[in-house]
């Protein structure tokens, strides 16, 4: 393809971890790319769509949502310059369960799975790497699904923020951060009301376990804080 791409980003993915620069070239080439521009606040794909191909997020950011039969919005996931989404879609030609709006001005490479998976004969090296690479990703997602179903259906609001706060702790490596979430996108995303939400949170704040300022936290000695538990296969360089 034409566009040069930020090999450093892509390396940083599960799909491309043990290749090399021109590996990842190589098996890119082979999955028929192609770079596509949306506008903030467009809709990447809908509820019901095919999505044949794993997108890759070069620049910017996306919500994946639901709307339920009482047109309550769920925030299914949040993701931004680095991430995949539409693994589980264009491995399984499964339709589309979310809505996927840009957030920002968002650019995503697609590649063609089915040219590895359906239409080539996997003799190459680096291709079946890739699909090895493509297995895990797809492991994963089904992990962070069952977690956040999960936690959806046992947690009290509490424990949800609790699990939240303590996720983005571990993610900035402070106590003090920025979410990337206003607070109705909040409510969303751990399936709560929002005024009930807001009143936790200022019970928490009353209680000495926090300090907000609109999207920026600050977590309290008092705070109790969720154990991380990273993804084994991030690290794995075997």
């Amino acid at each position: 393809m034409e566009r040069e791409l930020d090999l450093t980003l892509l390396k940083k993915n599960m799909l491309f971890r043990n290749l090399t620069d021109g590996e990842i070239l190589e098996v890119i080439d082979t999955m028929s790319p192609r770079v596509v521009t949306y506008p903030r606040r467009t809709v990447v794909g809908r509820d019901g769509d095919e999505f044949p191909e794993i997108g890759v997020i070069l620049a910017g950011n996306v919500h994946l949502s639901h709307i339920d039969s009482n047109g309550n919005s769920n925030l299914m996931d949040v993701l931004s310059a680095g991430a995949t989404l539409g693994e589980l879609n264009s491995v399984g030609r499964y339709r589309l369960h979310v809505t996927i709006t840009a957030t920002a001005q968002t650019e995503i490479l697609y590649l063609s799975v089915d040219r590895l998976l359906r239409k080539n004969v996997l003799t190459a090296p680096t291709q079946i790497r890739f699909l090895q690479n493509l297995t895990l990703a797809v492991a994963s997602k089904g992990q962070y699904l069952t977690r956040k179903l999960e936690d959806s259906i046992r947690r009290s609001t509490r424990e949800r923020l609790q699990d939240y706060l303590s996720a983005q702790y571990h993610k900035a490596g402070s106590r003090t951060f920025v979410i990337p979430l206003n607070r109705q996108d909040l409510a969303d995303f751990l399936f709560v009301d929002r005024s009930a939400m807001s009143n936790e949170l200022c019970k928490m704040r009353d209680e000495g376990l926090l300090k907000f300022e609109k999207s920026r936290f600050e977590l309290l000695v008092e705070m109790p804080i969720t154990d991380n538990e990273p993804d084994p296969n991030e690290s794995d360089n075997d």
